[in-house]
Order: C-alpha cells, then sequence, then structure tokens
C-alpha cells in the first residue's frame, strides 16, 4: 500500500493546467531542511565533479605522452620496438578511458549548477533539468560498471579455461 502521497508524508501532490506553453504538471514541495540538504550535496557534488574532470584532464596527458614517447624512451633504453607498441595501446587506452569518464563528470556538473539555481530561486525547471543531469551521470555509471562486471567475468572464465586446458 502506498501511502507516500497522502499528505503528511512529506510528498504533496496537486495538478494545475497552465496557459501557454507549459503542460500540465504534479508538484512536490521542497522544505526548508531540503533545501539545506540538497545545498550541501550540490557543494560537494561540484567540487567532486571538478576534480574528476581534472583527473580526467591528467589520464587524457599521460595517454598523449604514453603514445607518443613512451616507444621513444624504450627504445633509448635498450628496447627492441614492442615498447611501442604497448606503449601506444596503453596510451590510447587511457585517452578513451579519459573521454568515457569526463562525461558522467560534467553531467554532475551540470547537476550542481542547476541545482544550485533551483534552490535559489525554487524554479520547478531547474529542479527537473537537475535531476535528468544527475540521472543521466548515475545510469551512465551503472552501465560502465555493468560492462565492468562482464568483462572481469569472462577473464575469470578464459582464465580458468586456459588454466583447465593446459
Amino acid at each position: 500500500m502506498d501511502n507516500y502521497n497522502q499528505p503528511g508524508f512529506g510528498y504533496e501532490q496537486s495538478e494545475r493546467t497552465v496557459v501557454g506553453d507549459y503542460r500540465e504538471r504534479e508538484f512536490i514541495v521542497v522544505s526548508n531542511q531540503a533545501k539545506v540538504t540538497l545545498k550541501s550535496i550540490t557543494k560537494w557534488v561540484k567540487f567532486l565533479s571538478i576534480l574528476g574532470i581534472i583527473g580526467c584532464a591528467f589520464i587524457f596527458v599521460i595517454g598523449i605522452v604514453a603514445m607518443f614517447f613512451g616507444g621513444y624512451i624504450g627504445s633509448k633504453l635498450g628496447g627492441r620496438g614492442v615498447e611501442a607498441a604497448i606503449s601506444a595501446t596503453t596510451g590510447l587506452l587511457y585517452i578513451v578511458i579519459g573521454i568515457i569518464y569526463v562525461y558522467p563528470l560534467i553531467k554532475l556538473l551540470n547537476y550542481a549548477n542547476k541545482m544550485k539555481a533551483a534552490i535559489m530561486s525554487d524554479n520547478q525547471d531547474n529542479y527537473e533539468i537537475a535531476l535528468t543531469n544527475f540521472n543521466t551521470a548515475v545510469t551512465f555509471w551503472g552501465i560502465l560498471a555493468i560492462i565492468g562486471l562482464v568483462i572481469w567475468g569472462l577473464v575469470l572464465i578464459f582464465v580458468f579455461l586456459g588454466v583447465a586446458l593446459s
């Protein structure tokens, strides 16, 4: 039995029809305590997303350095050329990882900015945009986690098959 829609449970639901470009909406009341909590969350999300974007930039730069200079350094240290291929592959992997991870971090930064604007102005559209950005970031990371688990599972299967067959 869903009692969350009943008055007194912190969720007030009403409908209204607005003339013009607006559509019918359900509204939710955000209490002052919820705004204080959201404001605190927003500050931390903004801080962590900026740190993450800086980290992605470092990963990207390390990938470029590995791609273009790793083989050269390896050859100067007496390598045979295999180091160049390994460095290029590793560098490319780092660049791809940096690019992939920057997307949800930008979405989190957008969430923080829109949520701050929503809290300051009580603008329903900003709340919706902020929550959509947050949902996109979390969904993206969830999909990446599932992909990572599948890859690890496949690696383990192949390792066990390799050990069993050898």
